[in-house]
């Protein structure tokens, strides 16, 4: 797994959350709790990554929002991404739009700034968030980190030292039928895919 991959492993979990399976790869991985077939990390992070690699700065330092919401929509999903660049309204205008997705059953990919999570300091990393309760988010497609009090996500909710581009961001995935009835019930975690930061 790439170092650089946090961004495909996050498109992989919504890939798997929404059932769609766009490579048609064989899944091997059988988990008890969800009673679903998985793919393989590596194989499904690498597939993504083939047609949608990190593209910031030639992909050293990861992927933007823009080429997320690309291999989202290539999958048959209606994307699209927002940021903010303060942390004035812009940036409640987009959490409050990450909280309105996942109340409706659409995990968002966020951007996060693990240093602030108690990862290591500067580090940048495309999360999930799937589930908002009593002001607790919980994070998929995070190592060691799957819940956060909510003022403590949004202190990670910004990576200061990336573009612009990068601050309170968030990319937003919906099946394309409007009004297709909506499966889950209840907080169900994406499947994780890689060891991410």
């Amino acid at each position: 797994m790439a170092w650089n991959g946090c961004g495909q492993a996050a498109v992989a979990a919504l890939l798997d959350y929404h059932g769609l399976d766009p490579y048609g790869l064989k899944k091997p991985i059988y988990d008890e709790k969800d009673r679903r077939h998985h793919w393989a990390s590596d194989e499904i992070i690498g597939r993504i990554r083939e047609e949608f690699p990190p593209d910031h700065l030639f992909g050293l330092c990861g992927t933007t929002p823009g080429q997320l919401a690309k291999a989202l929509r290539s999958a048959g999903l209606e994307a699209s991404w927002a940021a903010a660049r303060n942390e004035g309204e812009a940036r409640q205008k987009i959490w409050k739009e990450v909280k309105r997705s996942v109340e409706a059953g659409l995990p968002v990919i966020v951007i996060m700034d693990m240093g602030k999570l108690g990862g290591r300091p500067l580090t940048a990393h495309w999360g999930v968030v799937y589930w908002i309760e009593d002001s607790t988010v919980h994070l998929a497609n995070t190592k060691n980190v799957t819940m956060v009090p909510e003022p403590h996500f949004l202190r990670a909710f910004t990576c200061w030292f990336m573009s612009r581009r990068f601050h309170h961001c968030g990319v937003f995935a919906r099946p394309k039928t409007v009004g297709a009835p909506n499966n889950r019930t209840g907080p169900q975690s994406p499947k994780v895919f890689g060891n991410r930061a």
